[in-house]
């Protein structure tokens, strides 16, 4: 009996197996050389550039549709994005001592826009944002219990409290379902909240490319799903 078409999508299939074993080996060569960096873009992007000249089947129509679409946001986002920063160089005198951040940045926006838009596509925007929820917290929840042990041991009662820093994630993941577009303005307080707490954008100067880079991987997610909540798209395994 053939297995549903959202249950074999869940199953990493070869060509994922494959490159994440290259971007893996990639990221462990760099200790030799950071030349060895373009090995995890082959991991990353080898695969869509064969499926783009037919030599890779390894996707449905669903699949090649869902992966059209996220390019495109992340063509979008990355040329919004541009256009800022020309406007932010050209305003005034200002010099890029560190090269590789202003590249870092373009890579982390393209991917984590192209894979949240991904997300979106097969998740819809209940299941994605839950998932991404229950992520940060079982993240925020390790690194706060992490972070009172050892050399850094402050007391039973800094362990038993901190990790309730991560509560709330899990109490939007849980309301996501059943009031989307209240958790997504939540979510969109929420982010606004980080960019405070953390001092984002705050100061001028070349440090405005390293908050971009902490605000597109910790602050972003929140943001995407809060305008998923609120736009209310669903994806292939809500709609089936």
């Amino acid at each position: 009996m053939a297995e549903p078409a959202a249950r074999r999508r869940r199953r990493p299939s070869r060509t994922s197996l494959v490159a994440g074993s290259v971007i893996l080996a990639g990221f462990l060569l760099t200790g030799l050389s950071w030349w060895f960096v373009i090995v995890v873009g082959l991991g990353i992007f080898g695969p869509g550039v064969l499926r783009e000249l037919g030599w890779l089947r390894d996707k449905d129509e669903f699949q090649l549709r869902a992966a059209h679409r996220a390019g495109y946001h992340a063509f979008l986002t990355a040329g919004l994005t541009a256009f800022v920063l020309i406007g932010f160089f050209r305003s005034a005198d200002r010099n890029v001592e560190n090269l590789q951040e202003l590249a870092t940045l373009f890579l982390v926006l393209l991917w984590f826009s192209w894979l949240l838009s991904a997300l979106l596509a097969y998740w819809g925007a209940r299941r994605m944002a839950t998932r991404i929820l229950i992520a940060f917290g079982a993240l925020w929840l390790i690194f706060t219990i992490i972070s009172n042990l050892g050399s850094q041991w402050t007391g039973w009662m800094a362990l038993v409290m901190q990790p309730l820093l991560s509560a709330p994630f899990f109490l939007l993941a849980w309301t996501a379902r059943r009031w989307p577009r209240l958790t997504g303005l939540l979510l969109l307080a929420a982010a606004a909240g980080f960019c405070w707490f953390f001092g984002l954008f705050q100061e001028a100067g070349i440090d405005l490319i390293n908050d971009g880079v902490v605000f597109i991987l910790f602050v972003g997610p929140l943001i995407a799903s809060g305008v998923a909540l609120l736009g209310g798209e669903k994806g292939a395994e809500e709609i089936q």
